[in-house]
């Protein structure tokens, strides 16, 4: 991974697609207990888990994570474009 950050204005878009066709729209989360991360990362020469293009990068990355309330620590739900 290269980078890992974190927009406000994605993550709230992200979020309600998350909510609407994702796991959250039928696992019952609330919008407050989901956040969205972006990354970066190089695929090595295997190609990662063999999904990826071998010696490439890939951007944008999300990673869905969620809490069941907001005294529980997040965990990652979902991951991809």
């Amino acid at each position: 991974m290269t980078e890992l950050w974190y927009e406000e204005n994605k993550s709230n878009e992200f979020i309600q697609d998350y909510l609407t066709y994702g796991n959250g729209s039928s696992n019952g989360i609330e919008a407050e207990n989901v956040i969205v991360l972006l990354s970066n990362f190089n695929v090595n020469a295997f190609g990662g888990d063999g999904s990826f293009e071998p010696n490439s990068t890939e951007t944008n990355w999300k990673w869905i994570l969620i809490r069941d309330d907001k005294d529980d620590k997040w965990r990652v739900d979902d991951w991809g474009y």
